[in-house]
C-alpha cells in the first residue's frame, strides 16, 4: 500500500479561519492563538473530514494541538444534528484514546486538552501506571471524551472491564517511534485488536520508521502522510548543543549548567 504525501502550502492559516465551534474558538483566543503552525494547518481539514493520518513534524512544532483541536472540534459537532465534521454515531459512552509512551508526556497533553476546553464540556482522564487505579476508575466511570493512555495501565484496566475498547472512535498514537523504541509494538496491537475496525486512525511523531506504517497498513489504516519536514526532527527556534562528558561527570557537570545560566524553567530527560 502507498501512502499519500502532501505538501504544505506556503501560507500560514488562522485558527478563526476553520470555522471553530464556538467553545472551542474562545479557548484558542483565551490562550492568544492566533496563527496555525504548519502541521497544524496540514492536519486539521483531513482530521475533520475523517481521514486516517500520519503526522510527521518537528519537536516544538506544536504536533499535540494538530490533533487535539481537530478532534476536540469534531466531538463538539458530534452534539449537532447533519454536521459533516462529527463522528458518526457518537454516543454518550464514546471516546477518543490517546496512547503516549510516558506518564510525562500524558500529563502534557491532558494539560494541553484541559487549555483548550475550559468550558468543561469534554472530559479527560489521563491513564498511566505507578499511581492508585481508584482515581483514575473513578473518573472513568463518571464518563469521559478523551482517555489519554500509556499501553501498560491501559490493557489493566481493559483486562478489569474499567475501560471498553469497543467504544472507541478515534485512536491517536503520539510520538509513536518512541512507542516502538520502548517495546510497546505488542501491546499497540493488542489493544488495536479491540477497538472497532470503523475509527479514525492518526500516528504522529517526529520520525516515522517502516515499523509504525506496517502496523497501521496491517489493522486496515492507509494514512494520509503529512510530511512537514524529513531534514529536521526539531523547530526552527530550538537551539541545541551536544556535550561529551563521562558518565561519572555527567551530575556535577549538570550542576554547573543549571548554576552558571540560571534558567527560570528547566526539563531534564532521564532513561531511568
Amino acid at each position: 500500500m502507498c501512502t499519500t504525501q502532501e505538501k504544505v502550502r506556503d501560507i500560514t492559516l488562522k485558527f478563526e479561519e476553520l470555522n471553530l465551534n464556538s467553545d472551542l474558538k474562545a479557548s484558542i483566543q483565551k490562550l492568544g492563538f492566533t496563527d496555525c503552525t504548519d502541521i497544524q494547518e496540514a492536519a486539521f481539514d483531513p482530521i475533520v473530514s475523517g481521514k486516517d493520518v500520519a503526522g510527521l513534524s518537528q519537536t516544538g512544532s506544536g504536533k499535540t494541538a494538530a490533533f487535539l483541536i481537530p478532534l476536540i472540534e469534531r466531538i463538539y459537532r458530534s452534539r449537532e444534528e447533519n454536521s459533516t465534521r462529527g463522528f458518526k454515531d457518537w454516543k454518550s459512552n464514546s471516546f477518543i484514546l490517546v496512547l503516549v509512551p510516558t506518564r510525562e508526556l500524558a500529563e502534557q497533553v491532558l494539560k494541553n486538552l484541559d487549555h483548550l476546553t475550559t468550558d468543561e464540556k469534554i472530559r479527560a482522564v489521563s491513564v498511566y501506571g505507578g499511581v492508585s487505579y481508584d482515581k483514575q476508575k473513578s473518573l472513568i466511570a463518571e464518563g469521559v471524551e478523551f482517555v489519554i493512555a500509556t499501553p501498560g495501565r491501559l490493557i489493566d484496566l481493559h483486562k478489569e472491564h474499567v475501560i471498553n475498547l469497543s467504544n472507541v472512535k478515534a485512536i491517536v498514537f503520539d510520538e509513536a517511534d518512541r512507542m516502538f523504541d520502548m517495546g510497546f509494538k505488542d501491546d499497540m496491537r493488542y489493544i488495536l485488536q479491540r477497538i472497532p475496525l470503523e475509527r479514525q486512525y492518526l500516528v504522529f511523531s517526529a520520525t516515522l520508521n517502516f515499523d509504525v506504517l506496517n502496523v497501521a497498513y496491517e489493522f486496515g489504516s492507509n494514512p494520509l502522510e503529512l510530511n512537514i519536514s524529513r531534514e529536521n526532527t526539531k523547530a526552527e527556534q530550538v537551539n541545541d548543543h551536544i556535550l561529551h562528558v563521562g558518565q561519572e561527570d555527567k551530575p556535577k557537570f549538570l550542576l554547573s549548567i543549571l548554576k552558571k545560566t540560571n534558567p527560570e524553567q528547566v526539563i531534564v530527560f532521564s532513561n531511568f
